[in-house]
């Protein structure tokens, strides 16, 4: 199963309490999420799964479509407990691929968890950038520009001071490249409209932002956002957030998702999109199962 076909397959059952909208599967089959390839990738009929095996596990990311019978959710299933007899996988709490898992003798885990969050793009808040700070496309600024950006907000070290973890120093650089960003780029549902950064006084990047449309249901998704360190706390990535909302509705858009992580290790997301009024519809779980 192609990434377009993926794509539209989620496209087809989208509504704002579904895990995956299109571009969580685009930005993720882009490869710039920073997952390694799977080990095992399986698809059937209006689902896909992808496998990661580890020692004593297997790790699970894929969509089931909700409107598959209990029949074919079993199906489902048993393909993947054939390549993972221990294996984890997130579901949104209800969702009907959760119940066939816990019919199955799956049980929740104690993992970090994802909110399913919400607006309508009927008003707006007002958010403009701090004085000396401009946001311009990622044309504009260029891709060296654009990739800097994601390449400083995303970068190891900075992911672990975010989580209050110990910086050693010896952090590996992003995997985010240019070669990655003109992959993403090439995406069939890449808008260059919704792809921008927010350049500093002296001209280097200093945010981002990137939305995902799907015309079909007429809603956009962010995936990813980020500020450089140095230009932390200066309310850049809300303003770049507002910009992207705001071009969306040109495009059509009438609502607004995002996914970020919902427990307290990692508040900092919840905080921007609460403060930009979106509104938590749902979350996830993960549940897991031994042979």
């Amino acid at each position: 199963m192609d990434l377009d076909t993926r794509i539209a397959l989620v496209a087809r059952t989208w509504t704002p309490t579904q895990q995956l909208h299109p571009g969580n599967v685009a930005w993720h089959g882009s490869g710039c999420d920073g997952a390694p390839p799977a080990d095992v990738t399986l698809a059937g009929d209006g689902w896909f799964a992808e496998l990661w095996q580890e020692k004593d596990s297997t790790q699970i990311w894929g969509h089931f479509s909700p409107d598959l019978s209990s029949a074919e959710r079993d199906i489902a299933f048993d393909r993947i407990r054939a390549h993972a007899p221990r294996g984890s996988i997130s579901v949104v709490t209800g969702a009907p691929m959760a119940d066939t898992l816990r019919a199955a003798g799956a049980q929740e885990v104690d993992r970090p968890f994802f909110l399913l969050q919400h607006r309508d793009l009927g008003r707006l808040p007002s958010r403009a950038p701090a004085a000396g700070y401009t946001i311009v496309t990622a044309e504009e600024a260029g891709e060296a520009a654009r990739v800097d950006a994601h390449r400083r907000a995303w970068a190891p070290a900075r992911i672990k001071e975010l989580l209050g973890l110990p910086v050693t120093g010896d952090e590996p650089l992003s995997g985010f490249t240019l070669d990655r960003y003109r992959t993403m780029k090439a995406v069939s549902i890449y808008r260059p409209e919704l792809d921008l950064v927010v350049l500093a006084p002296d001209g280097g990047p200093a945010a981002f932002a990137l939305g995902w449309l799907d015309d079909r249901s007429r809603s956009v998704l962010f995936e990813p956002v980020g500020t450089s360190p140095g230009h932390a706390r200066r309310g850049l990535a809300q303003a770049v957030c507002v910009a992207v909302l705001s071009r969306a509705r040109e495009l059509g858009a009438v609502q607004a998702v995002v996914g970020p992580r919902g427990d307290d290790a990692y508040p900092a997301p919840r905080r921007l999109y609460g403060a930009l009024g979106f509104v938590t519809l749902a979350r996830t779980r993960t549940l897991a199962w031994r042979a």
